[in-house]
């Protein structure tokens, strides 16, 4: 018996809370390829063995490994011709393993303003854990993981252990030094360069790995989800017709940038402006806030 073709692989990079679930999901509508429901990192960190962050070294990759991740994604691939969509946040942290899993896969890099990130993110590390989207998540736990990590992981998730000023202990891609940062400095300040770490590491990613990418800011993507959606279905060989554009794109709503300016006080601006004022100006954001706020204004500024 021949063995089943492999379906296109089109895997999303991008910081927790920048929309990746939102991109997924209007991509595959267009495109009729399938999408992985959930976040996987528990089948990317398969057999790499206990690791205090979400980085993984792709020297320690095993054809047993890679072919166990595969095969795991490819179960939802559906659609003509035959593609699957995945995300998982954590891999913005080690995009080179991921490119070793897959190399012939088409990435999608999406980027969100990082105050808004911050912000939002923020929120989420407070949330009480959503049971329900925890027990359909375990549903999908591969079976052949749960003597030697299942247990833990499915304990962890129904866990969430509460600090004491009553966010989850830990939340969102585990960037190294994370848990020091915990105990060390605020929750917003773990935030920002939780995106931070994600962002330049994915970008640091792809340049290393000499990789095609395309991408995709979600401000675009939410003004204007039809134009971003047909760029972004045309990168990965997927076809999308003018009707199933129209139809993910509705599903897009509108308006839902610059929330973080307009919920956080001028002492957080100032302190993300310190944590990620210079990354937001590299990619073409404006900085939380004005340089004169921050530093007293240049030497050479006219008064």
């Amino acid at each position: 018996m021949s063995r089943r073709a492999s379906p296109r692989h089109v895997v999303l990079i991008g910081a927790a809370r920048s929309g990746t679930k939102l991109l997924r999901d209007a991509l595959a509508t267009a495109t009729g390829a399938g999408a992985v429901p959930y976040d996987i990192g528990y089948v990317w960190r398969a057999g790499a063995g206990p690791h205090a962050d979400d980085v993984l070294d792709p020297t320690e990759l095993t054809p047993r490994m890679r072919d166990f991740i595969v095969g795991f994604v490819d179960k939802y691939a559906a659609g003509h011709p035959s593609a699957v969509v995945e995300k998982t946040v954590g891999n913005t942290l080690r995009v080179p393993y991921v490119v070793r899993v897959l190399p012939d896969a088409a990435f999608v890099h999406l980027i969100r303003d990082g105050v808004d990130v911050a912000e939002s993110t923020f929120r989420q590390w407070r949330e009480p854990a959503d049971y329900r989207y925890l027990a359909q998540k375990v549903r999908h736990f591969p079976l052949r993981m749960a003597p030697t990590y299942g247990r833990r992981y499915v304990a962890s998730l129904l866990r969430r252990s509460v600090a004491g000023d009553g966010r989850v202990t830990t939340w969102g891609p585990r960037y190294p030094g994370i848990e020091n940062d915990l105990a060390q400095v605020d929750l917003l300040t773990v935030c920002a360069r939780q995106w931070r770490e994600s962002v330049e590491r994915a970008r640091r990613g792809f340049r290393d790995a000499a990789i095609s990418v395309v991408e995709v800011r979600y401000e675009d993507l939410v003004a204007h989800p039809e134009a971003e959606l047909g760029r972004v279905s045309e990168f990965c060989g997927l076809p999308a017709s003018e009707a199933s554009l129209s139809a993910a794109a509705a599903k897009i709503e509108p308006g839902r940038s610059g929330t973080g300016s307009r919920a956080l006080e001028p002492t957080e601006m100032a302190q993300l402006d310190v944590e990620i004022g210079t990354l937001l100006v590299d990619l073409g954001y404006d900085r939380p806030v004005e340089d004169d706020e921050t530093q007293g204004g240049r030497p050479d500024d006219p008064e």
